[in-house]
């Protein structure tokens, strides 16, 4: 059902043609470049119909998208944090906020069985953003792993039988706890400076 409202959202949206095939490549792709911006819910639908996500929304959704097209992939989540020394590209305002101390988080990409083994795969940046700086994957080869879009620390696998972000949100209490608020106003800024250079690019 996703990959359908999935197709039809990149047909209104002219991304796709109406005879283009949905490969893992363009999935891919068209989730990637998705605006960095959270969506009222990370619901697959609501990541689709709003057309924007972070980590979390974009790897739901591409992990259903994935299992449609008849993939297995694993929901993947890591600890990292944000610092001087890995944020040098970001502007000012938010490099400021990191003279503070780091900004802990943790972030979401999915792995994906191929017949050659599991890749990862991490489509948060857009490809819009690459002239930012930020780490973006260009390109979806089957079997080739992927840059994650951080430093993990730690990596652990979300177990399948329980909610996915119930289970973000715990894993945000025990590694971000006093620092909650400071990484919420962190990422408004963080996608508010992503989206203006975007839509200054794009006009």
């Amino acid at each position: 059902m996703s990959l359908l409202l999935f197709q039809q959202a990149a047909l209104q949206r002219n991304l796709i043609s109406t005879n283009a095939q949905l490969t893992p490549d363009l999935v891919f792709r068209l989730v990637r470049d998705m605006p960095y911006r959270r969506a009222s819910s990370r619901r697959a639908e609501s990541i689709i119909c709003e057309w924007r996500g972070t980590c979390s929304g974009k790897h739901y959704l591409l992990k259903n998208l994935f299992g449609e097209l008849g993939y297995q992939t694993k929901l993947m989540i890591c600890a990292h944090q944000f610092t001087l020394e890995n944020s040098s590209h970001f502007p000012k305002l938010l490099r400021d906020a990191l003279l503070e101390g780091p900004i802990p988080d943790v972030h979401n990409f999915i792995r994906l069985e191929t017949d050659k083994s599991w890749m990862d795969v991490d489509a948060t940046w857009p490809l819009s953003t690459q002239q930012l700086g930020m780490p973006v994957n260009t390109k979806f080869e089957l079997g080739q792993n992927m840059k994650i879009a951080c430093e993990p620390f730690e990596i652990l696998e979300v177990p399948p039988n329980i909610d996915a972000q119930l289970f973000k949100e715990e894993l945000i209490q025990k590694y971000c706890g006093m620092q909650i608020e400071r990484r919420e106003r962190f990422f408004e800024a963080l996608s508010a400076w992503l989206n203006f250079v975007q839509k200054e690019t794009s006009q």
